[in-house]
């Protein structure tokens, strides 16, 4: 009987001990979690990461071909010539490039892939 004693006392003992372990883990994972939730709000969602890149890339061509526009305008004499339709400055501009990484069909006025932002001349 007492052996039997002796060894609930012991199991009360390991049980207490593992509430304890129990409750601190919650008290962990509930830090966590409000760690978690805070510094999420600072991180932009993965739907928002991908309308910046696709924004960004919009900007980019739009940069890149007022670039060339500009640079054609500053090398012609606007006086003497006159300046030609978009349609035909495109052709001049050369032909489509096929991105080496993802072989995407880019615009020639592009220094970076549409698709993947992969460098023209790697």
């Amino acid at each position: 009987m007492e052996r039997l004693w002796h060894e609930l006392e012991l199991k009360k003992k390991k049980l207490e001990k593992l509430k304890e372990e129990v409750n601190e883990m919650e008290s962990d994972l509930t830090r966590r979690r409000l760690e978690r939730s805070s510094s999420a709000s600072q991180i932009p969602s993965i739907e928002e990461m991908k309308q910046l890149r696709c924004k960004n890339r919009s900007l980019q061509i739009d940069i890149d071909c007022l670039t060339k526009e500009i640079d054609l305008l500053q090398t012609r004499d606007v006086g003497t010539k006159a300046v030609k339709p978009l349609a035909e400055q495109e052709e001049d501009e050369g032909t489509q490039w096929s991105c080496t990484a993802c072989t995407f069909l880019n615009h020639p006025a592009l220094n970076r892939c549409e698709q993947c932002e992969f460098p023209r001349h790697f």
